[in-house]
């Protein structure tokens, strides 16, 4: 850390001396199709307190829960949280003991009396978690299994009312926050969302950890953990002139390997924090924990304490961290409304993580990075595909899909808007601080993302969104180019076929950028596609030498780039809908074949009397993905066999002088 630091040492245990990423989720648990995933329900939830007893011997704990909640009907008489895994002791509200019962899945209130539309009231509930129950969105684990005896809580999507009552959906923030106080065995520690309030002693050899959050939060971003922790503290001075605290809990064994690991927060936070990026950071603090047990995700964004695995705690884990970092503006302050918003938090992330790693190691290694991303999500989309927006329940995490081409939607947008400079935030990120403020602290759906967009920079985005968001796939595209002298200059004419396969739509209209490289220049061009098939003619001054597609990787596509003669392309070049095409046929002083969606496993090429004049084999090359073959042949009749698959193609070609 390059800021001051300032030591807190509340766990009192040892002195602190100095010192591809994982980020799907599990598949969820299937959503009970009985319960509203939206906001319209009878009642809205202000507040959540946690009293939390756990004996940290075993995994059973006690806990008095209040709720407070406000009425959206005239008189709500009952209302219901969800509730499983636990068993519910007592429920009392305005001082008398209710009725309550728990069908599967729910806890049902009877109110004492019934409350008027718009006023609000708090309800005590006691119930308490067998140490038997089901680890769902509750962990513990103890030694030999672990070091030290270990709780924590992570319940995203829908987990958390396995550890407490509540309404487990993201639309209903609590909108005063929740305050978590941990009684614990006095050698243990707790943390949780927000401040530490104070440490008090209880009679039994305890202690209360007392933590308070005044923030709006989704329930999903609930949680706690405890165990022997260390901690260690330090705080960043932001480009806006905030100061945020920084707050970590390990193990005392990992306090030192922490400060390597933990080294680029600050730097990360006046990043993303800066004025012209994200803005202002929208909570009290910031901080980590290891996920010691049952965590097997490199990173969740628990609003303000970040749960992080265990093997990134000595360093590694540059992605993971700023990914969840991006999170407390992309899903925490600005949350999205339904499941089929989740594209709203993951895309988000996944895009910023990718801007800060390009930040840190400069332009190269992003274009790098950000083309990791696409290769994910072409390899998903080889298997199945589906639209970012409202995907299947069980997909809601899908790595390639939600996160990686999630992030390319924002990449795309960033084109699209006009704001191209490197290292030089524009009109995406003003429309994005537009709508952070716009939906700060609430939540948002994807059609609340795309007006801001438009309103702020004056573009209609509606086939765009139709096309990335809400439709799936993406282009494949071939570009044909010929050149010709034209007196002192050259004419360059350039043909982009769209050829997407069938989990695709059939055209997507986008502006795609051109490089045209001449001898000792290069000249960049926006071909404004419009339909299956674009047609160009450019004057150079100097000779073209190639095409480059898209230089910058603005575009999520693939794209084959063949040179042509003239007359060639003048004409109609025969594209073939197979996974192996021959180009113009019959074709001049050799055979060009191309190839689409990666190599195939073998192609031969026979002349007319049955002699293999010419073989590939991807295993034996060692080449994933080919585009283009060229093989100068005398003039005459020739057939061509691929294998893609154990599916053979075959082909035959006529070779003219």
């Amino acid at each position: 850390m390059w800021f001051s630091a300032i030591l807190i040492s509340t766990a009192l245990l040892e002195p602190v001396v100095d010192m591809e990423p994982v980020f799907w989720h599990p598949v969820p648990r299937q959503a009970l199709v009985t319960a509203a995933a939206d906001s319209s329900h009878s009642f809205d939830v202000r507040h959540y307190r946690l009293d939390i007893e756990l004996r940290m011997s075993d995994a059973g704990y006690r806990c008095h829960e209040q709720v407070a909640i406000k009425s959206n009907v005239s008189l709500l008489d009952s209302f219901t949280l969800d509730f499983a895994g636990l068993v519910c002791d007592s429920v009392i509200h305005n001082g008398r003991a209710v009725q309550f019962d728990t069908p599967p899945g729910y806890l049902r209130i009877g109110l004492a009396q019934p409350l008027p539309g718009g006023d609000s009231t708090v309800v005590d509930i006691f119930f308490h978690r067998e140490p038997t129950a089901p680890q769902i969105g509750f962990f513990f684990a103890q030694p030999p299994a672990v070091l030290h005896a270990h709780a924590m809580t992570c319940g995203c999507p829908r987990d958390n009312h396995y550890w407490f009552a509540c309404w487990d959906w993201p639309a209903d923030k609590a909108e005063r926050g929740c305050a978590i106080n941990l009684i614990l065995p006095d050698t243990f520690q707790g943390c949780a969302n927000g401040m530490l309030d104070s440490v008090t002693v209880v009679p039994g050899g305890k202690r209360v950890w007392w933590w308070r959050h005044p923030y709006p939060i989704a329930t999903y971003l609930m949680t706690f953990s405890a165990s022997r922790f260390a901690r260690w503290d330090t705080v960043v001075t932001t480009l806006n002139g905030d100061t945020v605290p920084l707050i970590y809990f390990m193990w005392p064994r990992d306090s030192a390997a922490t400060r390597t690991g933990y080294r680029l927060v600050p730097d990360m936070m006046r990043y993303f924090s800066a004025p012209d990026r994200f803005g202002k950071y929208p909570f009290e603090r910031f901080g980590l924990v290891p996920g010691y047990y049952g965590f097997p995700w490199g990173g969740m964004e628990h609003q303000t304490q970040v749960m992080i695995h265990a093997s990134y705690i000595g360093g590694g884990g540059e992605a993971i961290i700023c990914h969840e970092l991006s999170h407390m503006w992309w899903g925490d302050m600005v949350t999205h409304q339904e499941y089929a918003d989740v594209w709203l938090n993951e895309g988000f992330a996944s895009w910023a993580e990718c801007l800060y790693m390009g930040h840190l190691n400069g332009r190269g290694y992003f274009q790098n990075y950000i083309a990791g991303k696409a290769r994910q999500y072409f390899t998903q989309h080889r298997s199945r595909d589906f639209p970012i927006y409202n995907p299947p329940w069980s997909e809601i995490y899908n790595y390639g899909i939600i996160y990686c081409k999630g992030s390319w939607v924002l990449r795309m947008l960033q084109f699209v808007c006009g704001d191209t400079a490197w290292e030089q935030p524009g009109e995406l990120f003003r429309a994005l601080r537009v709508y952070a403020d716009s939906f700060r602290y609430g939540t948002a759906t994807t059609e609340n993302f795309r007006q801001i967009v438009e309103q702020e920079t004056g573009r209609n985005l509606g086939q765009f969104f139709e096309e990335w968001v809400y439709d799936r796939g993406y282009p494949k595209f071939r570009l044909f180019w010929s050149k010709e002298r034209s007196g002192d200059s050259w004419d360059v004419a350039v043909r982009v076929v769209q050829q997407n396969d069938t989990n695709s739509r059939q055209v997507f209209v986008i502006p795609f950028p051109i490089q045209i490289n001449c001898l000792g220049e290069s000249i960049r061009v926006l071909a404004d596609i419009q339909d299956s098939i674009y047609t160009a003619r450019f004057r150079m001054l100097r000779e073209p030498v190639g095409i480059t597609p898209d230089p910058d990787n603005w575009i999520l596509d693939s794209c084959y780039v063949s040179q042509v003669g003239v007359e060639e392309l003048a004409g109609e070049v025969k594209v073939n809908q197979e996974r192996v095409g021959i180009i113009c046929n019959p074709s001049r002083k050799g055979i060009r074949l191309e190839c689409f969606g990666g190599a195939p496993d073998i192609i031969e090429i026979f002349d007319c009397g049955g002699r293999r004049i010419w073989f590939f084999s991807r295993e034996g090359n060692g080449y994933e993905r080919m585009q283009t073959v060229w093989l100068a042949v005398p003039n005459g009749v020739y057939y061509v066999r691929a294998v893609f698959c154990q599916q053979e193609e075959r082909l035959k070609v006529v070779v003219l002088d």
